[in-house]
Protein backbone atom coordinates (compact mmCIF):
# COMPACT_ATOMS: atom_id res chain seq x y z
CA UNK A 1 0.00 0.00 0.00
CA UNK A 2 2.88 2.79 0.48
CA UNK A 3 4.71 1.77 -2.71
CA UNK A 4 0.81 2.08 -4.29
CA UNK A 5 -0.15 4.98 -2.63
CA UNK A 6 2.77 6.85 -3.50
CA UNK A 7 3.49 5.64 -6.99
CA UNK A 8 -0.57 5.50 -8.34
CA UNK A 9 -3.22 8.22 -9.03
CA UNK A 10 -5.68 6.15 -7.97
CA UNK A 11 -6.54 2.44 -6.56
CA UNK A 12 -9.18 0.89 -5.71
CA UNK A 13 -9.52 -1.61 -2.40
CA UNK A 14 -12.06 -3.33 -1.03
CA UNK A 15 -14.76 -2.23 1.46
CA UNK A 16 -16.94 -5.13 2.36
CA UNK A 17 -13.76 -7.24 4.09
CA UNK A 18 -13.40 -6.54 7.69
CA UNK A 19 -10.86 -7.47 10.41
CA UNK A 20 -7.76 -6.16 12.31
CA UNK A 21 -4.40 -5.99 11.60
CA UNK A 22 -1.70 -7.26 13.62
CA UNK A 23 1.42 -5.72 13.25
CA UNK A 24 4.56 -8.57 14.39
CA UNK A 25 6.20 -6.23 16.66
CA UNK A 26 3.05 -6.13 18.91
CA UNK A 27 2.50 -9.76 18.57
CA UNK A 28 6.34 -10.58 19.13
CA UNK A 29 6.23 -8.65 22.14
CA UNK A 30 3.37 -10.11 23.41
CA UNK A 31 4.86 -13.31 23.41
CA UNK A 32 8.15 -12.31 24.92
CA UNK A 33 6.28 -10.97 27.50
CA UNK A 34 4.54 -14.41 28.16
CA UNK A 35 7.76 -16.12 28.02
CA UNK A 36 9.67 -13.49 30.33
CA UNK A 37 7.23 -14.00 32.78
CA UNK A 38 6.60 -17.27 32.77
CA UNK A 39 2.73 -17.68 32.23
CA UNK A 40 3.14 -20.47 29.56
CA UNK A 41 2.92 -23.31 32.00
CA UNK A 42 -0.74 -24.17 32.77
CA UNK A 43 -2.38 -21.65 29.79
CA UNK A 44 -1.26 -24.21 27.00
CA UNK A 45 -3.83 -23.60 24.21
CA UNK A 46 -5.24 -21.75 21.32
CA UNK A 47 -5.27 -18.20 21.62
CA UNK A 48 -5.69 -14.90 18.98
CA UNK A 49 -4.25 -11.97 18.73
CA UNK A 50 -4.54 -9.08 16.85
CA UNK A 51 -4.31 -5.36 17.66
CA UNK A 52 -7.72 -3.37 18.76
CA UNK A 53 -9.62 -2.08 16.87
CA UNK A 54 -11.94 -3.24 13.39
CA UNK A 55 -11.27 -1.90 10.19
CA UNK A 56 -11.90 -2.65 6.28
CA UNK A 57 -9.45 -2.90 3.80
CA UNK A 58 -10.43 0.35 2.14
CA UNK A 59 -9.98 2.08 5.29
CA UNK A 60 -6.58 -0.08 6.22
CA UNK A 61 -5.56 1.04 2.92
CA UNK A 62 -6.60 5.04 3.82
CA UNK A 63 -4.90 4.94 6.82
CA UNK A 64 -1.32 3.92 5.38
CA UNK A 65 -1.89 6.67 3.13
CA UNK A 66 -2.82 9.60 5.58
CA UNK A 67 0.09 8.03 8.24
CA UNK A 68 2.54 7.88 5.22
CA UNK A 69 1.53 11.52 3.68
CA UNK A 70 0.66 9.92 0.41
CA UNK A 71 -2.04 12.27 -0.43
CA UNK A 72 -2.04 12.75 -3.99
CA UNK A 73 -3.49 8.83 -4.29
CA UNK A 74 -7.43 8.91 -4.79
CA UNK A 75 -8.54 5.14 -2.95
CA UNK A 76 -11.79 4.21 -3.86
CA UNK A 77 -13.90 1.78 -2.36
CA UNK A 78 -15.09 -1.49 -4.51
CA UNK A 79 -16.63 -4.77 -3.68
CA UNK A 80 -14.42 -8.18 -3.13
CA UNK A 81 -16.54 -9.15 -6.37
CA UNK A 82 -14.93 -6.26 -8.30
CA UNK A 83 -11.08 -7.35 -7.08
CA UNK A 84 -9.76 -10.01 -9.10
CA UNK A 85 -7.83 -12.47 -6.59
CA UNK A 86 -7.66 -16.75 -6.75
CA UNK A 87 -8.29 -16.34 -3.06
CA UNK A 88 -12.18 -16.29 -1.01
CA UNK A 89 -11.63 -14.22 1.70
CA UNK A 90 -14.63 -14.35 4.41
CA UNK A 91 -16.12 -10.73 4.76
CA UNK A 92 -15.85 -10.43 8.61
CA UNK A 93 -12.18 -11.84 10.08
CA UNK A 94 -12.26 -10.23 13.64
CA UNK A 95 -10.45 -12.50 16.14
CA UNK A 96 -11.87 -12.50 19.48
CA UNK A 97 -9.07 -11.93 22.02
CA UNK A 98 -10.99 -12.14 24.99
CA UNK A 99 -9.37 -15.38 26.11
CA UNK A 100 -5.40 -14.22 25.45
CA UNK A 101 -6.89 -10.95 27.14
CA UNK A 102 -7.93 -12.56 30.59
CA UNK A 103 -5.57 -14.88 30.56
CA UNK A 104 -2.00 -13.28 30.13
CA UNK A 105 -3.26 -9.56 30.81
CA UNK A 106 -0.93 -8.20 28.41
CA UNK A 107 -2.04 -4.88 27.35
CA UNK A 108 -2.90 -4.48 23.29
CA UNK A 109 -2.46 -1.87 21.37
CA UNK A 110 -4.87 0.09 19.02
CA UNK A 111 -4.02 -0.87 15.20
CA UNK A 112 -3.64 2.94 14.31
CA UNK A 113 -1.23 3.56 16.95
CA UNK A 114 0.92 0.33 15.38
CA UNK A 115 0.72 1.38 12.26
CA UNK A 116 2.27 4.60 13.29
CA UNK A 117 5.27 2.66 14.72
CA UNK A 118 5.43 0.09 11.76
CA UNK A 119 5.48 3.23 9.49
CA UNK A 120 8.09 5.03 11.46
CA UNK A 121 10.03 1.71 12.06
CA UNK A 122 10.53 1.23 8.38
CA UNK A 123 11.41 4.84 7.88
CA UNK A 124 14.14 4.30 10.32
CA UNK A 125 15.26 1.15 8.52
CA UNK A 126 15.37 2.89 5.07
CA UNK A 127 17.26 5.38 6.61
CA UNK A 128 19.97 3.35 8.17
CA UNK A 129 20.12 1.47 4.74
CA UNK A 130 20.40 4.55 2.53
CA UNK A 131 23.35 5.64 5.08
CA UNK A 132 25.19 2.67 5.21
CA UNK A 133 25.11 2.48 1.12
CA UNK A 134 26.93 5.94 0.93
Amino acid sequence: MLNLTATKPQISVVFDQVGTPTYAGDLAHAICTILENELVEGNEGLYHFSNEGVCSWFDFAKEIARQAGNNHCTILPCHSSEYPSPVVRPSYSVLDKTKFKNTFGVTIPYWTDSLAVCLATLKQSESSAANAVS
